[in-house]
Parts: structure tokens; sequence; C-alpha cells
């Protein structure tokens, strides 16, 4: 299993994080925080954000949680 991308995680917090969640507010602000700090060239700090989008947007055991999660 290879890790994701910061790129593919990223994409996959942006799908999800207008959901309607009941955390949505948190989800949306933690993929905003990913975006600034994937512009300041920050991608593990970027990546850490927007998995931590994705946990307030659909949950930990998501597929899509679990995948952006993996590690090498």
């Amino acid at each position: 299993m290879y890790k994701l991308n910061v790129i593919e995680v990223l994409d996959m917090a942006r799908k999800h994080r207008n959901n309607g969640a009941a955390m949505q507010s948190s989800a949306e602000l933690c993929y905003a925080d990913a975006v600034t700090l994937c512009l300041q060239s920050r991608f593990e700090a970027s990546r850490h954000r927007a998995i931590k989008s994705l946990g307030y947007s659909v949950g930990v055991f998501h597929p899509d949680y679990q995948a952006a999660k993996e590690e090498i």
C-alpha cells in the first residue's frame, strides 16, 4: 500500500467538506488550513490538516479517511 500524496488527500477532503456533517465547520477550517499550508510548501502539515478535515466530515471509519491515513 502506498501513501497518498498531499494533492490526493486534499482532493478527497475538498470532495467531502460540504457534506452537511455535524462537524462541517471544523472540516472546512481544517481544509482551508491544509490549502494554505500546501501553498507554503509545507506538504506534510498540509496532508495532516486535510486528513483531520476528512475525520470531521466523514468520520474515521470511512474508506476515504482510512485510505488517506494509510502509511507506507
